[in-house]
């Protein structure tokens, strides 16, 4: 399953204004020390198509996403995956969730959470600054 879902990124990003998108939550934070950027984590259910849907209709080909690139370090995160995230910190009951925090781990606004839609997320990131 998350085979077909980092597939599904890439034939996404071979033709479209994309997200350059970690898989590893560790990997994510040591670029985000490195480069001085933010971390945006998106945090899915397994199983869950709406994550799917989700990137093709607000994470790609849209005009904040060379904003993005530009200021934070974007993770994509599996609940319940083996790999090692802050689960405490990053806790919720709904799905999707994106969580913005500095590359010390720190929330630098409030997460979206639920209904992610392009509106929203262009909000957010404005009120984010």
């Amino acid at each position: 399953m998350r085979f077909l879902f980092f597939l599904s990124f890439l034939v996404i990003s071979l033709s479209a204004s994309h997200i350059r998108w970690f898989g590893d939550f560790e990997l994510a934070h040591k670029e985000a020390i490195k480069e001085h950027k933010h971390l945006m984590v998106l945090l899915f259910e397994k199983n869950n198509s709406t994550c799917q849907d989700l990137i093709k209709t607000t994470f790609t080909n849209r005009l904040y996403i060379d904003e993005i690139n530009e200021n934070y370090i974007s993770v994509v995160v599996m609940k319940g995956q083996k790999e090692s995230y802050p689960i405490e910190m990053l806790y919720t009951l709904a799905y999707p969730a994106l969580f913005f925090l500095d590359n010390e781990e720190l929330f630098v606004c409030a997460p979206l959470i639920g209904d992610i839609t392009p509106e929203r997320l262009k909000n957010h990131l404005e009120q984010c600054k």
